[in-house]
């Protein structure tokens, strides 16, 4: 039995459509359909009801899923097993949050296509939220973001807790006041540059929030823009320190002490476990890895106490 055909059925099954497996699978909806067809014939028996809205499994159908998603993982792990890591030819989709795009995610790829150098990435930059929602509905297989996601078949590892810091240009650090400890009435006091309103690191900034008046809060969606209107004097931003070293070294960004301090953003590896995939596994190994290396070679305090 094609073994693609299976996963062909795996998609369909979980995505709720013969489009999105054909996209997912990078193949067309007719291919998709002829290989489903081909495991009805085989069988004897319909797989899916095809509705209007879209396709749900029939009672047959429900009974092969947990079978064909152990053969699927089954043959992965018997050519990981062979050492043939050059046999791994398909699509592996990762989300990441631009903290880690900025930083070390070109090493973590370079190391991926070196050990797999017949499998194909797909990258997904985004916010946690939309990450765990394209992860939880299988669209993606792994992904790093800031948040444990809590369904039982996710598997997250913990990869780093990154300091963040309120930061903001020479400039308009000057209309702070002169003592060394700052409040976040203070910080509220000139425009507020911000994460989505959906991000855990808004979150942070509305804990303190309350009770400040004339709170001017802009919301960005990019990270390299948030750091440019930094620069520039625009606003004071709560970011990674790991992110913006050179500005920091160079005297164009500027650390503020703010009390309280800043709760850290964590970095988290989560993967989907059914159906398992070997190189989503590899992937996140190499995550740990490429993520030390980066802090390694960075100041002392972008690691969170």
């Amino acid at each position: 039995m094609n073994v693609r055909f299976l996963e062909a059925f795996v998609w369909v099954a979980k995505l709720g459509s013969f489009k999105a497996a054909a996209e997912k699978m990078h193949t067309t909806q007719a291919g998709i359909s002829s290989r489903i067809a081909t495991l009805e014939e085989q069988f004897g028996v319909r797989l899916f009801d095809r509705e209007h809205r879209g396709v749900m499994l029939t009672y047959q159908g429900t009974e092969l899923m947990p079978h064909a998603e152990r053969m699927i993982e089954m043959q992965a792990r018997m050519v990981a097993a062979m050492g043939q890591t050059d046999a791994f030819s398909g699509m592996l989709r990762i989300g990441v949050i631009e903290t880690v795009a900025h930083t070390w995610l070109p090493d973590l790829f370079s190391r991926f296509a070196e050990k797999y150098p017949n499998a194909t990435l797909e990258l997904i930059s985004d916010i946690t939220p939309r990450l765990r929602d394209d992860l939880l509905r299988g669209t993606l297989d792994c992904a790093i973001l800031s948040e444990e996601i809590t369904p039982g078949f996710i598997d997250n590892r913990r990869i780093a807790n990154l300091a963040m810091r309120w930061v903001t240009s020479p400039s308009l650090a000057l209309k702070f006041p002169s003592r060394k400890l700052l409040s976040f009435a203070d910080i509220a006091t000139q425009p507020i540059i911000s994460f989505n309103r959906e991000s855990s690191v808004y979150r942070n900034i509305a804990q303190n929030a309350s009770g400040c008046t004339n709170l001017r809060v802009s919301y960005f969606s990019s990270l390299g823009a948030m750091i440019d209107l930094a620069r520039t004097g625009f606003g004071t931003a709560l970011l990674p320190l790991a992110v913006i070293q050179q500005d920091l070294l160079h005297g164009k960004l500027v650390v503020l002490d703010v009390d309280p301090v800043p709760i850290a953003l964590p970095l988290v590896a989560s993967m989907r476990l059914e159906p398992a995939s070997p190189l989503a596994e590899a992937l996140v190994g190499m995550a740990q890895i490429s993520c030390d290396q980066f802090i390694a070679t960075c100041r002392d305090d972008v690691l969170a106490p």
